[in-house]
């Protein structure tokens, strides 16, 4: 800071050297300014400034170089223009683009159905099903809700009351194999059970992949708790295998077969809905389904095999 204020005063002092000697500047009124001018003080060489060109006209052009020749010394250099910020092309837009992408990325599916059954088995007759099922799948994984509700009344007397409720989780390792999850609750008083709670886990594969067939099979380790009417409880374990077709006969008709096995020391079980889907109008169809359920070991007095005919409406979302 010194060398720079001594440095200053040499570059005034020279330039007012320059001058031609009547318009210099008296050397004690010139290092009076440059005092000024050092101290920063801007009011204050507003004045020292005014009161030597009224003591000294004639140096009054000398008074100005001096002053002019300062600032120039001191002036700071402009800063350089900051850079601009290196923007890649809709670098904003891709943020929310990845936004929209990922949200899109997860697909969601459903249908609800509604109808009437006939049955055989422990509980023959006519009644009323319904059903919901929802999707959610994402790049690598997948997660499939299920319920279905049978009721009938005879004589305001409930002779059917069968729900079955499943979640199954599964994640991708490839582009046909995967690991799944399933939980199963089963409530059907007349097949000899007040509530069944199944789990399990396994690999499954996909065999078909294509647009109009499809063919899935998966098996693993299984958990089954089961209350039976009796009054008695078995918890048992399992194995569990199944199989899952869809076939698309033409562009509005659908054949699907989705097959399950629980097979224990107790009591196995074998599952089986067949359906026919018709296209009516929008994502409006027709199901025609048969199911079969056969119970190995039924509760004393019930029929191994139920069987049920459903006719209904969907409606896919």
């Amino acid at each position: 800071m010194l060398l720079r204020s001594a440095l200053t005063s040499a570059f005034v002092l020279c330039a007012c050297a320059a001058l031609p000697l009547a318009a210099q500047t008296p050397e004690p009124v010139a290092r009076l300014i440059d005092t000024a001018l050092q101290s920063g003080d801007a009011a204050g060489l507003d004045a020292v400034v005014r009161y030597a060109k009224q003591a000294y006209p004639q140096s009054a052009e000398a008074i100005d170089a001096q002053v002019a020749a300062f600032r120039a010394a001191n002036a700071a250099p402009a800063p350089a223009p900051a850079p601009a910020p290196v923007v890649t092309a809709a670098a904003e837009p891709k943020t929310e683009q990845a936004k929209v992408e990922q949200a899109a990325a997860v697909k969601y599916s459903g249908e609800g159905e509604l109808g009437a059954f006939t049955t055989t088995g422990n509980a023959p007759g006519i009644g009323l099903a319904a059903g919901l099922k929802l999707v959610a799948e994402g790049e690598d994984w997948r997660l499939g809700l299920l319920g279905r509700a049978d009721y009938q009344e005879t004589s305001n007397v409930v002779v059917r009351e069968q729900y079955r409720v499943s979640a199954e989780p599964n994640y991708k390792f490839n582009q046909r194999g995967y690991v799944y999850g399933l939980g199963q609750y089963e409530q059907d008083r007349f097949q000899g059970f007040h509530a069944r709670y199944s789990l399990s886990g396994g690999v499954g594969y996909s065999i078909l992949t294509g647009e109009n067939a499809q063919l899935s099979v998966k098996a693993g380790p299984a958990w089954r708790f089961t209350r039976l009417v009796t009054g008695m409880d078995e918890s048992v374990l399992a194995g569990l295998a199944s199989v899952d077709i869809k076939l698309k006969l033409t562009p509005t008709i659908q054949l699907t077969e989705a097959a399950s096995a629980y097979v224990d020391e107790e009591r196995s079980t074998l599952f089986s809905v067949a359906a026919l889907d018709s296209q009516l109008i929008g994502k409006l169809k027709a199901r025609l389904s048969y199911t079969i359920q056969y119970e190995s070991n039924p509760a004393l007095g019930r029929a191994p095999t139920d069987t049920t005919s459903r006719l209904t409406l969907v409606y896919g979302f």
